[in-house]
């Protein structure tokens, strides 16, 4: 997996580990990877279950506080909002994410999937849509006008002056150094727009453009 950007939908999936059941509650659980006997307790409480991406093999009613469980991560599929940073993360950063038709709301903004791919449950995925993906977020391009813009992924297109506009098609790749694919890339580019991209994107998460203007909390 690579290292994602706002505006990716991924298919995530994490192999079965065995896990040490700390506690037990109705429907929370505490529990310890046994490959990490010294390493942090994770819990879920009973309101938590949509919010992470673990589930047990067993059914939780025959799970008890000593057992040996086994912790996997099923087949989802998600759409990042953010890679924000995070101390307690292994690689300093995390992914937040929510699943596929499922918008965030204000209520919901502190409620989302947050997790470092890198580090967390053996997780794997596949890139299934990444909008403009012929472009490197923070790429310089020039558009008919002759202005230059920058591109922020998902979709905005900034400035010289930070504000975000719409630059005329076509566009040229503003590379110091044009790299052998650099045409490719710009036939791919002008072969798209704002428009087809955010209406692709939407189309496949379930979920409006719009979600990238909410203001999310610190993770």
């Amino acid at each position: 997996m690579d290292e994602g950007r706002p505006g990716d939908i991924w298919q995530l999936r994490g192999g079965e580990q065995p896990a040490l059941v700390k506690k037990r509650r109705e429907r929370s659980i505490a529990f310890q990877p046994v490959a990490q006997p010294d390493g942090p307790t994770y819990g879920i409480g009973s309101g938590d279950w949509g919010n992470t991406l673990q589930r047990f093999r067993e059914d939780l009613e025959t799970i008890f506080a000593g057992d040996t469980a086994h912790v996997y991560v099923p087949e989802t599929e998600v759409y990042l909002l953010e890679i924000a940073g995070n101390e307690y993360k292994a690689s300093g950063k995390g992914w937040v994410a929510w699943r596929t038709g499922q918008p965030p709301t204000w209520e919901f903004a502190d409620h989302g999937l947050f997790f470092d791919p890198s580090s967390e449950w053996n997780l794997d995925g596949e890139l299934l849509y990444r909008p403009f993906a012929m472009l490197h977020d923070g790429e310089l391009v020039i558009d008919s006008q002759g202005r230059h813009w920058t591109f922020t992924a998902p979709f905005w297109w900034l400035d010289g002056e930070g504000r975000r506009g719409s630059p005329a098609w076509p566009l040229t790749l503003a590379a110091h150094f044009p790299l052998p694919n650099d045409g490719h890339r710009t036939a791919q580019l002008n072969n798209t727009s704002e428009e087809h991209e955010m209406a692709e994107w939407a189309k496949r998460s379930g979920v409006a453009p719009e979600v990238f203007d909410l203001e999310l909390p610190d993770w």
